[in-house]
């Protein structure tokens, strides 16, 4: 084919790609499954991928001028690069020709969406046209991700419930110190009988909120039942959490609970356990927190009570 017959098939295949609904680019290059080595020119935006994304080619002419601005947050762009690399590699050893992945990508106006991401790949890379190609998954994702964070968390103090305090402990189970307190508060029955129902939860709420504000943020903060809670630290000694705990019984009853104008006397007792990686399940941990927790009831309450392995 001469050269003009190939510069008017391109003409006529970009014509034809400029009416596709989808966002689409083709890229020029090596597509490899090696982080860092990977760049390719961009040769072709569709009209629907300029319109709804709004770069041009002259804003961003290659793979990584894409990965800066669609992904300018730089720990979820490393994130998507390892992904994607990822995925080519296992793509290339089963000798699929495309790979798709979710992804949340940045337009040029700042807006955020998330889209299907679905990319060519060559088993055995050669310097070629790669399409990727765009689709709007943003409702569904966002739907998804509502029902999923509602499956996880407690409705009324917004901590996590039981299945997302099991969610979130599969991520640590086997592999490093966890230190658990389990909280319950004291005469809750009384405040409900005392002060209806609204109040109860009333401080539920703010006892939730209390162990939001002290707890590190990489500790997991559970509402386990009733007037009951969990917290569970990764990677803390036993002086953290018995620190945390004693921080928690003084806070709450310094504190109080003020309800119509008058303050009302609060405390809670606490239980903790602490066990070194490779020695725990959830089940276990929460166990041995919750009967030092009776432990401190039977004392006097409002204090905080250790269990011993």
């Amino acid at each position: 084919m001469s050269k003009a017959s190939l510069d008017e098939f391109k003409q006529y295949f970009f014509d034809a790609l400029d009416i596709v609904p989808l966002p689409l680019l083709i890229s020029e290059g090596i597509v490899t499954d090696e982080i860092g080595n990977n760049n390719r020119v961009h040769i072709f935006f569709n009209q629907a991928f300029r319109q709804e994304l709004g770069y041009t080619l002259d804003s961003m002419p290659d793979i990584y001028q894409w990965f800066e601005k669609a992904y300018p947050d730089p720990t979820y762009r490393q994130d998507v690069i390892n992904q994607w690399h990822r995925a080519v590699h296992e793509a290339q050893a089963r000798g699929e020709r495309t790979v798709e992945l979710p992804a949340l990508i940045t337009h040029a106006n700042g807006e955020q969406r998330w889209y299907a991401v679905t990319a060519q790949v060559d088993v055995t890379p050669n310097p070629d046209w790669h399409i990727v190609v765009f689709r709007d998954i943003h409702q569904l994702k966002t739907s998804l991700d509502e029902t999923t964070h509602a499956s996880l968390t407690d409705s009324l103090t917004q901590l996590a419930n039981r299945r997302g305090l099991t969610e979130w402990f599969k991520q640590y189970s086997h592999r490093t110190a966890l230190g658990t307190i389990v909280l319950d508060i004291d005469r809750f029955k009384q405040v409900n009988d005392s002060l209806g129902h609204i109040a109860g939860d009333r401080l539920l709420v703010q006892i939730a909120s209390q162990l939001k504000q002290f707890s590190p943020s990489k500790a997991c903060c559970a509402r386990w039942g009733g007037e009951e809670f969990v917290i569970i630290i990764p990677d803390c000694t036993r002086q953290d959490v018995l620190q945390l705990a004693n921080t928690l019984c003084h806070h709450v009853y310094q504190e109080g609970f003020l309800w119509h104008a008058t303050r009302h006397q609060v405390s809670v007792s606490a239980g903790i356990s602490f066990t070194e990686a490779d020695h725990h399940s959830l089940d276990e941990v929460v166990a041995r927190a919750d009967r030092a927790m009776y432990t401190a009831k039977q004392r006097g309450r409002n204090q905080v009570c250790v269990d011993l392995p």
